[in-house]
């Protein structure tokens, strides 16, 4: 039948095209491609491959016109289909993925509601995605000659240009391509026209190691443990040995000794021949921390977001060889091709930069947990601020909870001042930047000759440059986000979508000349510092200044070999540091998050300033810390000010019970993105409306559809629908199913579901 005399049949698909009538061949295999469709492909397998072709390898199959790298789930010897095409080519003589992550990645794809070839994809390193493997990559650096001259020439006429050439002459060195463009959400086309000119050189040479790969920073073994690290690291090492999979929230305050539990748990683990996986926040995944894991044990792998893809391949062979036994990364780490794994360890679990951003979009805390249940491994969460999912899991019993509530060096907390920076005078320069407060401690530290840490979570100069005539702020034309006015580039900078512009010497609304510069960020902190204490030695950690991996590494150990007196910085700065000469943390606006459209904000800003606050009085001399807030009487800023984390917790929890927010229910985003902004309404409403009919009947509370909060993201118009879920396995199973398949249904443009989300903007 034709599919004009049968107007329900579908439109041929890609994969339908030049359909081959093979012979039967003698086994078939099922192939996970890196597509949104919840099915595997059916390929026959050439005698000569049969033997090798087994789940976990790699091949290369035609796919409609094209040729894709996919793995291989199962086989067959039976085969249903009339029309089946043989496989290309084997990539590999062995199993790249084993049963437990093959295992792994279909748990992926059933609770985060994508496709197993997804999962699968991700768990593999880039240069295992394709059929040829390089080990060299592209370094780009300034030629000889070229300077201010052609930086000038090109300024207003080529603004891609411009940019890459400027940030290459700052960088006054090479930098791998791939990062550069990373950095500035550019295409690689910019660099190939300043190669054409002459004024950049393309290069492509051998990878070499990572600095957090020969990192090496000595931790002296403590001659006995605190009795509370004994208590907890005896009840952990017990299911260890025993080869049985518990998961532990290891709550301890900042100081506690969290890091010397780890090693000492991993060291057991390596004594029973097993295996361990440390996931950190990208942020503290510095050198210092890697070095502390690196000079305990012999063989350490680290991955990281930052590696060069033939660095993480190269990596990703010797775990897979057996050569090292433990690896220290961020995400995408629970990957690692462990065998015998025997100890996961989250630090700082409730950190929302281990919630993947893209499909698959996966949660590595909970990953964690499910692989260490297959696994037979135990699970360890820690953190001083827990999420707030793990300390009901963990009141709930699905998790055993273990408090070191003291620090080790027997100091007490120090004490935070919360300041009221509504009550300061106004300074000379028309903003409250610092309190009368905070400058008199900065003045008593720098005196002493000690080391003082200053947070602004935002960059730039200015963060809002605002009219006073129509009273409207400076705005992204492809971003519904302010412009910031970065002073240094004398440039106003999108920080979403990366756009840079010349500022505007008059309103573009109603022409009145002399915008206002409102707010402040880490660029006017570092300068305002130099001002009012001009003898100080300063430096700024953030991603305007940290281009490079080397510039992470230089600045902390300069600020390590007390070369540095003040360091500002943004998120940067809050995790992982341990510098005993810091005695003073100034937090100098406490209020950046804590009014933002999203029911964590409250939860983010007390766990952000109680981390920050860890960074002060981790040795002998007494540390003091100063938060500066407009909203000195919010529970999440009280609570954090008196180290008290358990009274937030119950405060929030009862709000979220009475909502039906997580930990007390599930949640799912699904946002709809369109260049056309009737499109985007068009369809949410659609889709909302049919999924709707399909949940009838189940107690899911659909909210929207509606903006999403930051309604235009380059140029695509953004609306969401948030459905609200108990728990109850029978509702979230039919829940995910319906959602797939009314995206599946979805013509005008694909969804992006996004299951138990960290953010809603």
């Amino acid at each position: 039948m034709s599919r004009a005399s049968n107007p329900n049949a579908r439109a041929p698909m890609l994969f339908d095209i030049e359909p081959v009538r093979a012979p039967r061949a003698e086994l078939y295999a099922q192939v996970a491609l890196n597509r949104p469709v919840a099915v595997e492909f059916t390929y026959s397998v050439p005698s000569d491959l049969a033997p090798r072709v087994v789940p976990g390898v790699r091949v290369a199959v035609p796919f409609g016109r094209m040729r894709e790298v996919g793995v291989v789930t199962s086989t067959s010897t039976r085969c249903e289909l009339d029309q089946v095409r043989p496989l290309a080519a084997l990539l590999d003589d062995e199993p790249l993925v084993g049963s437990e992550l093959l295992e792994l990645t279909r748990w992926i794809a059933e609770r985060y509601a994508c496709a197993w070839g997804e999962a699968l994809h991700a768990v593999l390193p880039a240069a295992l995605k394709r059929e040829t493997e390089s080990a060299k990559v592209i370094v780009a650096s300034v030629a000889s000659g070229v300077g201010q001259r052609e930086l000038a020439e090109i300024e207003s006429s080529q603004p891609k240009q411009y940019r890459v050439l400027r940030t290459l002459l700052e960088l006054d060195g090479a930098i791998e391509l791939r990062e550069l463009c990373r950095q500035l959400n550019l295409s690689d086309s910019a660099a190939r026209s300043l190669q054409r000119r002459g004024w950049i050189r393309l290069e492509r040479v051998e990878a070499g190691a990572g600095e957090l790969e020969t990192s090496r920073v000595e931790r002296s073994r403590p001659e006995r443990l605190h009795e509370m690290q004994r208590e907890a690291l005896a009840v952990m090492q017990a299911a260890l040995e025993r080869k049985q999979h518990r998961a532990f929230l290891l709550q301890g305050v900042t100081g506690s000794g969290k890091t010397e539990v780890y090693l000492a748990l991993i060291e057991r683990a390596l004594q029973l021949g097993r295996g361990a996986i440390v996931l950190v926040p990208e942020i503290a995944l510095t050198p210092q921390t890697v070095g502390w894991f690196r000079s305990r044990f012999e063989n350490v792998a680290v991955l990281h977001s930052r590696m060069t893809d033939a660095q993480r391949f190269r990596m990703w062979k010797r775990l897979q060889r057996g050569e090292a036994r433990v690896v220290v990364g961020a995400r995408s780490a629970i990957f690692a091709p462990i065998a015998d794994l025997g100890v996961i360890v989250v630090d700082e679990e409730h950190e929302p930069s281990f919630k993947q951003g893209s499909t698959p979009r996966y949660h590595a805390r909970d990953v964690a947990v499910e692989r260490a249940r297959g696994a037979h491994a135990i699970c360890v969460l820690g953190s001083a601020t827990p999420s707030l999912e793990s300390w009901q899991a963990a009141r709930e019993g699905r998790l055993t909870r273990l408090s070191m509530p003291v620090r080790i060096s027997g100091h007490g907390f120090p004490p935070i001042e919360v300041v009221d920076v509504r009550s300061e005078p106004i300074g000379p320069t028309g903003h409250k930047l610092f309190s009368r407060r905070l400058l008199v401690l900065l003045g008593e530290t720098l005196a002493r000759r000690e080391q003082a840490i200053l947070f602004q979570n935002r960059r730039g100069f200015a963060p809002v440059l605002w009219c006073s005539g129509c009273k409207e702020t400076l705005r992204c034309a492809r971003c519904d986000v302010a412009l910031a006015w970065h002073q240094r580039i004398q440039r106003v900078v999108c920080h979403s979508c990366c756009e840079e512009l010349p500022a505007p010497k008059a309103c573009p609304t109603c022409t009145k000349p002399g915008l206002r510069y409102v707010g402040a960020g880490s660029e006017r902190i570092e300068l305002e510092i130099a001002r009012v204490a001009p003898g100080a030695r300063v430096r700024r950690m953030d991603s305007d200044t940290m281009k490079r991996r080397e510039d992470y590494e230089a600045t902390l150990a300069a600020f390590g070999a007390g070369e540095v007196d003040v360091l500002v910085g943004t998120q940067m700065i809050a995790k992982g540091l341990d510098f005993p000469r810091v005695t003073l943390v100034g937090i100098v606006s406490a209020d950046g998050a804590l009014h933002l459209p999203d029911f964590r904000a409250a939860e983010r800003t007390h766990q952000l300033i109680s981390q920050v606050a860890g960074r002060a009085g981790r040795g002998e001399l007494p540390g003091r810390i100063v938060v500066q807030t407009m909203s000195p009487e919010h529970p999440a800023i009280r609570a954090a000010a008196a180290h008290d984390f358990e009274r937030f917790a119950e405060q929030e929890c009862e709000l979220r019970a009475e909502l039906g927010y997580p930990p007390f229910g599930r949640l799912v985003r699904v946002l709809f993105e369109d260049a056309s902004e009737r499109a985007a309404v068009d369809t949410a409403r659609e889709f909302t409306e049919a999924l709707r009919e399909r949940l009838a009947g189940r107690p899911v509370v659909t909210l929207g559809p509606a903006p999403a909060p930051i309604a235009l993201v380059r140029e695509r118009h953004r609306q969401h629908t948030l459905l609200k879920l108990p728990h109850d396995a029978s509702t979230i199973q039919a829940t995910l199913a319906a959602l797939r398949e009314t995206a599946e249904a979805t013509t005008r443009l694909r969804p992006v579901i996004d299951v138990d989300p960290s953010s809603l903007l």
